[in-house]
């Protein structure tokens, strides 16, 4: 099975990808790890020392994925890769802002990040890039005990749950007609 986390940074998709790889025996592909280890990047931006990504040369990497393996990062949501499930972490602005602060984000970083989740990017974008795939589509709210959030995980992996129960309260995520 190929499970993909995404979600804005700081969101918790390191940590839970970690978890789900062990729990189910699955390699972890960690995009950002991947970027930096193939050089899929272009330039630093200045402005807040982020690598400008080569999406294309991203993309064609993420299509020679393992047959079962959990791959995570916040441009999981950009391509319409291979993937059984895709689970979207959600986390209201309170404790985004909180945790962004706690890793030293800059303040323009924070507001960046925070209206990333505020708009609903990743889930939008992967309602759009995933529609035609086949790819289940799950969103996990992240401001609570981990357990509860890995449980949540686990339970969309091994198909106990399904995605009506387990959406972000402020969002309707829905396929277009």
């Amino acid at each position: 099975m190929r499970i993909g986390i995404t979600g804005v940074p700081g969101a918790g998709k390191t940590t839970l990808a970690r978890h789900i790889a062990k729990k189910f025996g699955l390699p972890l592909i960690d995009v950002n790890a991947l970027v930096k280890e193939k050089g899929l990047w272009t330039k630093i931006d200045a402005s807040d020392d982020a690598m400008i990504v080569n999406m294309a040369a991203l993309k064609r990497e993420l299509e020679n994925l393992p047959p079962d393996c959990v791959v995570e990062g916040h441009l999981v949501c950009e391509f319409g890769l291979e993937l059984d499930k895709l689970i979207i972490l959600r986390t209201p602005l309170k404790s985004l802002e909180k945790r962004l602060r706690e890793r030293g984000y800059d303040e323009e970083k924070i507001k960046a990040n925070m209206y990333s989740e505020l708009l609903d990017y990743c889930t939008e974008k992967a309602i759009r890039k995933y529609k035609d795939t086949g790819t289940e589509l799950y969103e996990i709210l992240t401001d609570r005990p981990f357990e509860e959030t890995a449980g949540d995980a686990e339970a969309i992996i091994t198909g106990k749950e399904t995605k009506s129960s387990l959406r972000a309260p402020w969002v309707d995520i829905a396929k277009e007609p």
